[in-house]
């Protein structure tokens, strides 16, 4: 490698391994609602009875991960840094804060084998909880890949309508948890069975295909269902499946200059030097302005009212399942979770789709723009690429649920007027009460919440569109600097030998050939 290729893989290169080993193994958190005994479940797996905290308040409850340890202790991050560390024995008596995350180092077969495996178990905070770091601690291993297990008590005997909602964002992620059915003690067999049965029923109308779902039971100590699907877990293959594109895309970046670089030396160019003067005077125009001039992009006011649209139409879609969780008077705070569940995932997804088409409008622009340098054949097919584009929307995650954001819209603007709605409904049908809820849910809510995201959504999309730019701009000079190097290397060709010249071109294929292997076998 030369010039700007060799900087690019020494940056690409440090940055894959920090991540590969500041991640090397599967998180597989454990999820539901409070009171579904997770905990219980856990401390049972573990062969520690005592260890997890149990009956824990809502706002106190942590994601806690399991790891193996012959010296017990348990580690308090929050926001990634240590704040405290304690016994093992100890660990009720941790100063949490909703968000939290609690490394558990423990002295346990189970876990130790699980570890081996590459896989770490994560007990959750519960769904729906109503606690806003709660649903921002498990979206964020949802963006690690990690495969989720929910936990569910068979006394509800199906999936509730929260639920159902979370699981439905969990399938827009790619990802389809498994589903333990808990607490089957309670339960007659034929019951259970039938239970089971139910909810496979309603993860394939999610659209999972093949669901996973088995029982488990603290009390009696039943944990096939649990031990059973975390080995079929292959920790290698999650690893590859998630961090093998970005090494293809490290070796495609190498390959594309080599054969840049065989293509540049195998023919004749004239007026090498006058060339590599071009590049060079477009480089520092690139670098001072990203050459486009298209008036079909769209503005930041464009693409957020697109996707407010798009976050109301889902909210109305989904109006008649509030409606009947208002009427069938399910707790304000399960209410609020759901609908946030609805909002996130619908913004997420509307902000890809804004992302992807000012990505592709852009880059056509930006072709049109450098069509005059195509006699050095700058390369702009780097633009059709731009998966990372999602990891931009991370750090807003945050604002969308906090005081100001969704939550705060629901708080102010559905919840204090239920009471009132219902007492006002009564003595109506059924059908006209859940009417009448569904447009207030509408009206109130939809067009309400969707008005006091605006801000934040446009801060986002302005912001991501500013990053597409800049990261279009970088990608383009980087183009140009690896043309640049292959001019300069074809003209210290003049100093060498045909033989000498051959020798090196066929290098550069054999190592071409070598790494089109390589990236086959990943």
């Amino acid at each position: 490698m030369i010039g700007e290729t060799r900087n690019e893989f020494e940056k690409n290169q440090e940055a894959f391994i920090n991540e590969l080993n500041g991640d090397n193994y599967i998180k597989v958190p454990l999820v539901g609602i409070f009171s579904a005994g997770k905990s219980s479940l856990l401390n049972v797996f573990t062969q520690k009875p005592n260890m997890l905290p149990v009956d824990t308040a809502p706002e106190t409850a942590v994601a806690y991960e399991l790891h193996y340890g012959i010296g017990e202790c348990v580690e308090l991050y929050r926001e990634g840094k240590l704040i405290e560390e304690k016994k093992l024995n100890d660990i009720a008596q941790l100063a949490t804060k909703p968000g939290d995350i609690a490394m558990v180092y423990c002295k346990s077969d189970p876990i130790r084998a699980l570890q081996e495996k590459g896989i770490i178990l994560v007990d959750m905070p519960g769904i729906g909880s109503g606690i806003e770091r709660h649903d921002a601690a498990i979206f964020n291993y949802i963006n690690r890949g990690s495969s989720f297990i929910l936990l569910v008590d068979a006394e509800q005997g199906s999936l509730r309508s929260s639920t159902l909602t979370f699981m439905e964002e969990l399938s827009q992620y790619n990802l389809h948890p498994a589903v333990l059915v808990s607490k089957i003690d309670k339960k007659p067999e034929a019951d259970v069975n039938d239970i089971v049965e139910y909810i496979k029923f309603q993860l394939k109308k999610l659209g999972d295909e093949n669901p996973y779902v088995d029982t488990v039971c603290a009390v009696n100590g039943k944990l096939d269902g649990l031990t059973n699907y975390l080995d079929s877990l292959d920790a290698n293959a999650m690893v590859v499946e998630k961090m093998g594109g970005k090494l293809k895309k490290i070796i495609d970046a190498i390959m594309e200059q080599f054969k840049l670089r065989v293509e540049t030396r195998s023919k004749d160019i004239a007026n090498l030097d006058g060339k590599i003067k071009e590049v060079e005077d477009e480089i520092t125009n690139v670098k001072a302005e990203l050459p486009t001039n298209n008036a079909n992009l769209d503005t930041p006011e464009k693409s957020t009212r697109d996707i407010l649209e798009q976050v109301k139409e889902a909210l109305i879609a989904k109006s008649t399942d509030i409606a009947q969780m208002i009427v069938d008077k399910e707790d304000n705070e399960v209410i609020k979770a759901t609908i946030v569940s609805i909002v996130r995932s619908q913004v997420i997804n509307s902000l890809r789709e804004e992302s992807e088409q000012y990505t592709s409008t852009l880059g056509d622009a930006v072709q049109e723009a450098v069509q005059h340098l195509a006699t050095i054949e700058v390369d702009t097919g780097f633009i059709e690429d731009f998966n990372e584009i999602i990891e931009a929307f991370l750090p807003y995650i945050e604002l969308l649920i906090n005081a100001g954001g969704i939550w705060g819209r629901i708080a102010q603007v559905l919840l204090p007027f239920l009471p009132d709605l219902l007492n006002w409904l009564f003595g109506k049908s059924d059908e006209e009460i859940l009417e009448e809820v569904r447009q207030k849910v509408i009206h109130k809510c939809a067009n309400q919440v969707t008005t006091g995201l605006e801000p934040t959504i446009f801060k986002i999309v302005a912001e991501n569109q500013q990053r597409i730019k800049t990261k279009m701009q970088e990608e383009l000079v980087s183009k140009m600097e690896k043309v640049k190097d292959s001019l300069r290397e074809k003209m210290e060709d003049i100093n060498k030998s045909k033989e000498d010249i051959d020798a090196e071109i066929s290098h550069l294929n054999y190592a071409i050939d070598q790494l089109q292997s390589i990236k086959e076998s990943i």
